[in-house]
């Protein structure tokens, strides 16, 4: 996640027969086939798919260039630098002068180290305005530059804490360590001259804590809600994202520089609030509590998409603009990094960061729209700890023990994942040192040795191995074609006849009709307006797939579920938002169940918006069908993200990586069939 400048730091004209048979853990997939055998594909990844570096593509954030071998870090497709380490631009290029070499900046952070005054130059150079703080209040009385006990107005505001011990706050130029909280006397017990330079202050004068999630890191203010400041290096009133798009173009000075690497780009920054530092969020500094922070979000979005577009117009067409974030703004960059993915064996995340919806844009969003060439990269972590706001004693280096295995299957599962479309992977420590604490290199990265680049390019899109689940629907009233199989379904409303239901001819996605749902409900909560189907049957931890046809009047979210169908009414799975269109799209989508209930209710929520829904073709099964396989030139790829090992037949003998690093798996035999473990993945050479 963080800039560090220490270190710590792949069709068969037709399918023949796919049948699935449960065996106790096991899926066994029977799939006869000529070359290599689907029928769902995801939507048409890059257009021009032989050009750029041969695969598998690699990246690394951060390597240290002062202890580890340029030789190895010349391996990678592209690595993520600081400014710091300039001096290795050339060396890097001769060793690999098709590698991307790029400069860290950050959209809304900026670091800092407390110990060495020299290097937080920069830091004071920025406004007070521009930094993203807690609810603040007034000094009560004039501090010197060198009062340590300083009265303020206040400390708590209702329930919420304006100030605890390890905040840091700004008051003016100057931050202050604080070091103690006297409620009873509204006196703060501080560390003066911060990072920011001590400086008198007069009473009156605000001081709020600032917002931190990084050890050593303070969070600047992107939204619209910003007050303008003035740079100590400018005259003029301006935005933080005006200031950031030219510091971000002077980084790029040096034409050895591929492009910048943008640190902190996510969307709806409101996720701090209780995830770091902050108990409230002050996005203009007027010391008021609130508690929606809708318009927050908001107004960051807009804030960092306008940053995006002038720091695109800062550093021209040419150069590239990589995220680690994800705000949807394909026209102005080069891809994102998919941080810490896959980071659990949770068969939903998977499915939506890989193929949506997802909010900020799933891989192959990403690989499908942004800009060439295109970075976007699946980034897994060996650890998925973060470090405590408040932590700088770093985290422990886990490559330093002699004893240190990788996990194999874990890297496995995000390096197919990633080859399933044609973007990038790496596989790190964790999020505080990335490859500054070792460079992890696998037998699958270059055939065990065999060479970079080993197989070649894609022979054409990723397909799904399995067309449909085999398992029995269990919403019989599914497709719509009669009013009895409407009439089956209940409607309700927390407004009385805010809702209805009926059979309609005029545009059904499948048959001869489908329903419409008709919303007059005040928008509001989603469960406020209600479309279900009562019994379904779940079991715990076993997954299930929903899977239907929808559209609406006019484009709008839906949210599905499935919950007790009696008191206390307690969720038991959820597929979360689907973002419907006028025109008819198909939604397939798996999750885990949290319990057991054999009378379930499977629930369409569409209190959030009024008007009228369309849904054909209902279907809630269980199981997951997310088993996928890419070919490339000298190779295939398979993907097992489900909870059960899959056994898939081949078409014809492949060849394993003879490797050593994981002997069960990579050990140079030829097979016609291939067992993967749940949320694994193995790639095959071809013979």
């Amino acid at each position: 996640m963080k800039t560090q400048n220490t270190y710590k730091p792949k069709k068969l004209i037709s399918t023949l027969y796919i049948t699935i048979l449960h065996m106790k853990k096991s899926i066994i997939l029977l799939i006869f086939f000529l070359t290599a055998c689907s029928n769902v594909s995801p939507t048409s990844t890059n257009t021009n798919q032989r050009s750029g570096p041969p695969f598998p593509r690699l990246g690394m954030w951060w390597p240290n260039l002062n202890e580890q071998p340029l030789e190895q870090v010349g391996r990678y497709d592209w690595v993520i630098l600081g400014e710091w380490q300039t001096e290795f631009l050339g060396p890097l290029n001769n060793i690999n002068p098709d590698m991307r070499l790029l400069i860290a900046t950050s959209a809304s952070e900026v670091d800092f180290n407390p110990n060495d005054p020299s290097v937080n130059t920069y830091i004071q150079e920025i406004p007070s305005e521009w930094f993203l703080t807690q609810v603040g209040t007034t000094l009560r009385e004039d501090v010197d530059s060198t009062q340590k006990s300083i009265s303020v107005s206040a400390v708590k505001i209702g329930d919420i804490d304006l100030f605890v011990a390890g905040d840091t706050a700004i008051i003016d130029g100057e931050s202050v360590y604080v070091e103690n909280v006297d409620s009873e006397t509204l006196t703060l017990t501080v560390r003066r001259g911060y990072v920011r330079p001590a400086s008198a202050h007069t009473a009156g004068t605000r001081i709020a804590a600032h917002i931190s999630f990084w050890p050593n890191s303070w969070i600047l203010n992107l939204s619209t809600l910003s007050p303008k400041g003035v740079a100590i290096s400018s005259t003029e009133p301006e935005w933080w994202s005006d200031y950031n798009a030219r510091l971000g173009a002077k980084l790029l000075s040096d034409p050895r520089w591929s492009g910048l690497f943008v640190d902190s780009a996510g969307l709806n920054e409101s996720w701090l609030i209780g995830n770091s530092t902050a108990r409230s969020i002050d996005p203009d500094q007027s010391d008021r509590l609130i508690t929606d922070y809708s318009d927050f979000d908001d107004a960051w979005n807009e804030g960092l998409s306008t940053y995006l577009f002038k720091l695109r117009g800062e550093v021209g067409p040419e150069r590239i603009i990589y995220l680690n974030g994800g705000i949807p703004e394909y026209n102005y960059v080069n891809g994102r990094d998919f941080e810490g993915f896959p980071y659990n064996q949770d068969p939903y995340v998977w499915h939506t960061k890989m193929f949506g919806p997802y909010p900020s844009g799933s891989y192959f969003d990403w690989m499908s729209t942004s800009l060439q060439p295109n970075l976007t990269t699946l980034e897994t972590y060996e650890d998925d700890s973060h470090p405590d706001p408040n932590d700088t004693d770093g985290y422990p280096n886990n490559c330093n023990d002699p004893d240190f295995t990788p996990n194999y299957r874990k890297m496995r599962f995000g390096l197919t994942s990633a080859l399933l479309n044609d973007g990038y992977f790496s596989y790190e420590m964790n999020t505080e040192g990335h490859g500054s604490l070792c460079l992890m290199w696998f037998d699958e990265y270059d055939n065990a040795g065999a060479g970079r680049g080993y197989l070649g390019y894609p022979l054409g899109e990723a397909e799904r191995l399995i067309s449909s689940l085999e398992t029995p629907n269990q919403v019989t009233a599914n497709a719509f074609e009669s009013g009895n199989e409407v009439s089956v379904w209940q409607v309700s409303s927390k407004e009385e006849n805010a809702a209805s239901a009926y059979l309609d001819i005029s545009d059904p996605a499948e048959g001869n009709a489908s329903v419409r749902i008709d919303s007059t409900q005040t928008p509001g909560d989603v469960w406020n307006s209600t479309f279900s189907y009562a019994p379904v049957s779940l079991i715990q931890d076993k997954e299930y797939t929903i899977s239907f046809y929808a559209r609406a009047e006019t484009p709008r979210t839906i949210n599905v579920w499935v919950e007790q169908d009696s008191e206390p009414w307690d969720g038991l799975l959820n597929w979360g938002e689907f973002h419907l269109t006028k025109e008819w799209q198909k939604f397939e989508m798996p999750t885990t169940s949290g319990g057991n209930d054999p009378q379930a209710r499977l629930v369409f929520g569409l209190g959030g918006d009024a008007g009228s829904v369309w849904l054909d073709e209902i279907s809630f099964q269980e199981g997951n069908a997310n088993i996928w396989r890419r070919d490339y030139d000298h190779g295939i790829v398979i993907v097992n993200a489900t909870s059960e090992t899959a056994t898939v037949p081949l078409e014809s003998t492949y060849v394993k990586i003879n490797g050593s690093q994981a002997p069960t798996i990579n050990d140079g035999s030829q097979t016609e069939v291939v067992s993967i473990p749940p949320f694994d993945g193995i790639i095959l050479l071809r013979k």
